[in-house]
């Protein structure tokens, strides 16, 4: 017997819409350094949901070397990791780099000194924000508390 009544599908995938980029996000790169891969992991989602460019590294060491100052614009690190800390690195990349931005991830917003920090946990739109806020801050060119030359 014909049945007059096309039938639909009990579930249609549907992506989910994308947020149109922002000018100029494109043109940012984010060095993510966390030893938690979770973390890491989520993160990078959530930035190049964003339209960010984003290198992921899980210790101090690595993000050196994965460290370009033509391309990264913004270092998000962990404070607190194995062997160096996320303020030793911050140090020795603003050596190389005094105008790199700088925005550390810590169970505690006293350890940044005196740079943007992000409060774990934090949500996706938390941190998309306070990335925002610093990208668009003038770099402070900190060494250690002090003025990089």
């Amino acid at each position: 017997m014909f049945d007059p009544v096309p039938h639909k599908p009990a579930h249609t995938y549907q992506p989910a819409p994308q947020r149109p980029v922002e000018p100029g996000k494109s043109s940012h790169t984010i060095l993510v350094v966390d030893d938690d891969s979770a973390i890491r992991t989520l993160v990078k989602l959530w930035l190049e949901m964003e339209g960010y460019g984003v290198l992921i590294a899980a210790d101090a060491e690595t993000a050196m070397k994965l460290y370009d100052p033509s391309t990264v614009t913004l270092l998000l690190t962990d404070v607190v990791m194995p062997d160096i800390s996320g303020l030793e690195l911050a140090d020795q990349l603003l050596r190389r780099e005094p105008q790199l931005r700088i925005l550390f991830m810590s169970g505690s917003e006293d350890a940044s000194r005196g740079f943007g920090c992000v409060a774990k946990p934090f949500t996706g739109d938390g941190l998309i924000r306070r990335v925002g806020e610093v990208l668009k801050s003038v770099p402070s060119g900190q060494v250690a508390g002090i003025a990089a030359a």
